[in-house]
């Protein structure tokens, strides 16, 4: 009699990476492509689903947009059969291409929900390049006041070739000047934001707001707070929770800013995207 196959024990490993400047500009497919490429390189049994073009078990948290770094980000894969942490972290390390720093490896429960159903909120730090007498400070103060006392900041959003209009201002929880740094020219704004189904703040949207797009700029994802972690629950527990249908717009509402284009200056923006714009679809 032939014996029946069972299945080979499974294992959740969540890895934490920095995402740096030299991979910034690739897209979220792309990075998915490396992260396999990474891990069929590094010779671990990376669990495949079953189907007519099977793809890998490898779940991103929230994937970056174009021209975003990220500090540590989040990244789930399952390997059957399992291997000890130790050996897929020095597995990985070898094989991680320049712009990817591996920060952690943990095992995670099997069952855990998917990431991406946990997240609540992001901090992000906005770094402006610029010289020290370009750009002063009280003008950045006086422009972050001036989001902040607002209750309503009209965006509009394209996506999927629809565009639709929200309220960024309830998704932006905190932002404040953070200091000058003068050997690297340097200004930073620290700002934290929902993300949430439907109503997720996005820092490129914010920049714009403020009148800093045309700046030269940074802009880095430094954590993503989750709904499982009671430390991350905390942190977010005086905030209140913004649903999609509290932040769209009402019929015949347009998408604006805080900078408005003279009118006697054609926009470089008109009939096009911009990179951070395009970049955007990956956060909706």
């Amino acid at each position: 009699m032939t014996e029946e196959l069972l299945p080979l024990p499974r294992q959740r490993v969540r890895i934490h990476y920095a995402k740096g400047e030299a991979i910034k500009f690739i897209s979220h497919h792309d990075e998915f492509r490396l992260w396999e490429r990474t891990l069929r390189r590094a010779d671990l049994p990376l669990l495949y689903k079953r189907g007519f073009n099977p793809q890998p078990h490898i779940q991103f948290a929230a994937p970056l947009g174009v021209g975003i770094t990220g500090a540590n980000e989040p990244l789930d894969i399952i390997l059957s059969p399992p291997l000890a942490i130790d050996e897929i972290a020095a597995k990985l390390r070898a094989k991680l291409p320049p712009g990817v720093a591996l920060q952690a490896v943990a095992e995670a429960p099997l069952a855990a929900d998917a990431l991406q159903n946990l997240i609540i909120g992001a901090d992000y730090t906005i770094v402006l390049y610029t010289a020290p007498d370009e750009l002063p400070v009280d003008l950045i103060e006086a422009r972050i006041a001036a989001f902040l006392q607002q209750a309503t900041i009209w965006r509009e959003r394209q996506r999927k070739g629809r565009h639709y209009t929200y309220n960024l201002r309830p998704l932006v929880f905190e932002l404040r000047y953070v200091g000058y740094d003068a050997v690297n020219e340097e200004h930073r704004i620290f700002l934290r934001v929902q993300m949430r189904s439907g109503a997720t703040g996005r820092p490129d949207e914010v920049v714009d707001a403020l009148g800093f797009d045309d700046l030269a700029r940074m802009l880095q994802r430094e954590r993503i707070y989750f709904d499982d972690s009671a430390e991350d629950r905390a942190v977010f527990g005086g905030y209140p929770v913004v649903l999609q249908e509290q932040v769209a717009a009402p019929p015949g509402v347009q998408g604006t800013s805080l900078r408005e284009t003279p009118q006697d200056e054609p926009s470089a923006r008109n009939g096009q995207r911009t990179i951070n714009e395009r970049a955007g679809d990956e956060f909706a």
